[in-house]
């Protein structure tokens, strides 16, 4: 079964195109669970505890608030990559393509804001 992951951060000028990345849903559930447990706020911290122990597979930044995307995204892009290389070591096919999800966003945080 496969996952998504919507980089639609609230407040920010959606581009034309949609930025997904799509994953095994094992793999989604993962990442989230990882970001659940590096993120400063509780609440959002057990929204995302609970995404994942519920086992969904659609996750979009767009149900969070602008704060909780923003925080969200910071996780993904400093500090996903160093787990995935310990949680596959050498397999260079999965970082590359966490890799894909750290630089949608990169762009994602590049949008303009919309205030």
């Amino acid at each position: 079964m496969s996952g998504d992951f919507i980089v639609e951060p609230p407040g920010r000028v959606q581009p034309p195109q949609m930025l997904s990345w799509m994953p095994s849903r094992g793999l989604l559930l993962r990442v989230v669970e990882f970001i659940a447990g590096e993120v400063a706020d509780d609440k959002l911290s057990e929204k995302l505890h609970h995404f994942a122990e519920g086992g969904y597979g659609f996750f979009s930044l767009s149900v969070y608030t602008s704060k909780q995307a923003e925080e969200i995204m910071a996780v993904v892009r400093e500090s996903l990559l160093p787990a995935v290389a310990e949680w596959y070591p050498g397999d260079d096919e999965v970082y590359d393509f966490v890799t894909e999800l750290v630089d949608l966003v990169k762009q994602a945080q590049e949008l303009e804001l919309t205030n």
